[in-house]
């Protein structure tokens, strides 16, 4: 049995690999159209983006290597059945469900490996990536400076130049629009001056001559100053090209550990429960007001009108309705927020066990295709992987709107496939045809 083990696990190396390749490589291509337009005209290195596309890399291989299984699984079987070697390996008394047990071992352990990379590895990953990206995002393009052409590269700021020495660094005609503060703008014009970079090209530094400051009030026109000066320094912030790394201790759900995770669920649970232990309150006191003999709040002697009575019932069900809602408010907000961490937690565990149900789907499938070839093999993955993100994209959304609890939203594609899957390998090994239960039934 060793014999065949090995032979059956050899059979799945090559097409594991051929499939790891290209489906990371087509993840990467569809990833960097993304970024270009993040990153064009950003005067970035080869080796900046390579390290963006490199820290991406981590949530690719998450998916990439469940899908890789499937591929595999079918390929393999698929030639071994085409090949009569399951028939070879069924008349020699073996049964079929011997020879899926290499292969659920080697899943299983696959399966533990990434649920310890996704917990250990892929959030900080996640976060580098994330505080690269947003370095990026942030960065000005290069300035191009053009005599007679606006500047409009800097936020805040409308720049034009008639002419620029850049030998020099002698400018004149300049007019400097800043619209920082959108209903008082101020416009800068100058004859003369000099610019220069400063804080290693982070900022622009004007030095004019003879020029006029027009500060404008678009809401109170009447409120126009003009200023004239014989020289004035103006300097202009976040004029960088060059990137900055930042650092960030705050981290997003997807760049947590299950036990940062697990933390996050338990501190909404216990906000929940002042809020729960006052609605409970405010609906007990609520019922002992109601159905108790008297009404405390009220002198024995007094009698009210019929619109006194309705306008005092209407005024505390309102206060009621109130409390009640604030309280529910901040219930559904802790128990959103509880929810979303929980779904993140299931799927750290869901998506690497997809290793182990695309196993139990694909053996049985890869022998009923027999010889169909790798064409049939990638388009029953493709199909398969679709669902199967269908699923669990549909259910986190669902999840989040509260519809489905997140264990459902997470593992039910993993229960459906692997029903799917159990069934398929229970008319492989019976050798029964695929509807013969539904037959049955009719």
């Amino acid at each position: 049995m060793k014999i065949l083990y090995r032979y059956i696990l050899r059979e799945h190396i090559a097409p594991f690999f051929f499939a790891f390749f290209v489906i990371t490589f087509l993840l990467i291509i569809d990833y960097v159209p993304r970024i270009i337009d993040t990153v064009i005209d950003k005067n970035i290195g080869l080796g900046v983006v390579m390290e963006l596309i490199g820290l991406n890399l981590a949530w690719m291989l998450a998916l990439s290597i469940p899908m890789s299984v499937l591929v595999a699984t079918l390929m393999a079987f698929g030639r071994l059945s085409g090949d009569f070697e399951i028939i070879a390996v069924k008349s020699s008394g073996i049964n079929v469900l011997r020879i899926f047990a290499p292969l659920l071992l080697l899943a299983a352990l696959l399966t533990y490996g990434m649920i310890q990379f996704n917990d250990k590895v892929l959030p900080d990953l996640n976060k580098r990536a994330r505080l690269l990206y947003g370095d990026i995002t942030s960065m000005r393009p290069t300035l191009v400076f053009k005599s007679g052409m606006f500047i409009t590269d800097i936020p805040g700021y409308l720049v034009l130049i008639d002419h620029i020495n850049h030998g020099t660094s002698e400018v004149r005609g300049v007019r400097i629009t800043d619209t920082r503060v959108g209903n008082k703008p101020r416009i800068v014009v100058a004859e003369r001056g000099f610019l220069q970079m400063t804080d290693g090209g982070r900022n622009m530094q004007f030095t004019l001559y003879k020029g006029e400051i027009h500060s404008l009030d678009l809401l109170e026109p009447e409120n126009y100053r003009k200023v004239d000066f014989d020289d004035q320094v103006i300097n202009i912030s976040g004029t960088g090209s060059e990137l900055v790394r930042s650092e960030s201790d705050a981290r997003t759900d997807r760049e947590m550990g299950l036990s940062e995770m697990r933390e996050s669920v338990a501190k909404a649970v216990e906000s929940m429960r002042p809020n729960k232990a006052r609605i409970s309150q405010v609906m007990e006191s609520r019922y002992t007001h109601l159905f108790g003999d008297s009404l405390p709040h009220l002198p024995l002697n007094d009698t009210l009108s019929d619109s006194a009575a309705l306008s005092m019932v209407k005024t505390d069900a309102r206060v009621l309705a109130q409390q009640l809602g604030r309280n529910q408010e901040q219930v559904d907000m802790q128990t959103r927020i509880a929810n979303k961490y929980k779904v993140e937690i299931y799927k750290k565990y869901a998506i690497p066990t997809a290793a182990l149900v695309f196993v139990i789907v694909g053996a049985p499938l890869g022998m009923m295709t027999r010889r169909s070839g790798m064409g049939m093999a990638v388009a029953l993955s493709i199909v398969l992987f679709v669902v199967y993100w269908a699923f669990l994209i549909g259910g986190e959304d669902l999840a989040d709107r509260g519809l489905v609890t997140p264990f459902w939203a997470m593992w039910g594609a993993n229960i459906l496939l692997g029903m799917i899957g159990s069934y398929l390998v229970y008319i492989v090994v019976s050798e029964k045809p695929i509807f013969s239960w539904f037959r049955r039934i009719g």
